[in-house]
């Protein structure tokens, strides 16, 4: 049996979040000197920097869409707004995480060199939630640009606007929601 791991993935994770932000790229050694993890630990964990960063990105995409996916589901007056509100959501309760979805390109953090069995993961990271969008526009009778817009677009710009200098403030989800009734559910009531 081996030795149980002293670091925290999510620890490892968010020092690659503030450095993408702070410096533009992740060292492996800037790792090291953020979290104290041995430079051997990490590629024992990860594999390489490659797996690192492509594991940060899975991550952080897998609890940001099951957040989504739960609010996506949740009845209420107007269909999916709970989903809208959950970028700003998420990023005010998983800030370090937040700033890997938010402030990063997918493009920044995987590269010809990320392992091929993490290539495969990622090509169908993103599935999931757009079978559910699609599924929404189904079932409301939404046209899919509309949705895009009003469960990604207008949440993501928005939060967009305070990361990473500053932190997203409440009273802004009241500006998502004015913007997705705005202009999702004038499409909704004529569907």
């Amino acid at each position: 049996m081996g030795r149980r791991s002293t670091f925290s993935d999510n620890d490892v994770f968010a020092a690659v979040g503030r450095m993408l932000v702070r410096d533009g790229e992740v060292r492996m050694q800037s790792v090291v000197a953020e979290t104290g993890v041995s430079v051997g630990s990490l590629y024992h964990r990860f594999g390489s920097r490659e797996g690192l960063l492509a594991r940060a990105w899975l991550d952080t995409l897998a609890a940001f869409h099951a957040r989504f996916l739960a609010a996506l589901d949740q009845p209420g007056d107007v269909p999916g707004l709970a989903a809208a509100l959950e970028t700003p959501r998420f990023c005010r309760a998983e800030p370090d995480k937040a700033l890997i979805l938010v402030c990063c390109r997918r493009s920044e953090l995987i590269s010809d060199d990320t392992p091929e069995a993490l290539q495969a993961e990622l090509a169908t990271a993103n599935d999931r939630v757009m079978a559910a969008i699609d599924a929404f526009c189904r079932r409301t009778g939404l046209p899919l640009e509309i949705a895009r817009l009003g469960l990604i677009g207008f949440p993501l710009g928005a939060v967009k606007l305070y990361m990473p200098g500053a932190p997203v403030p409440e009273a802004l989800d009241e500006e998502i929601e004015r913007a997705y009734r705005a202009v999702v559910l004038p499409r909704l009531v004529s569907s």
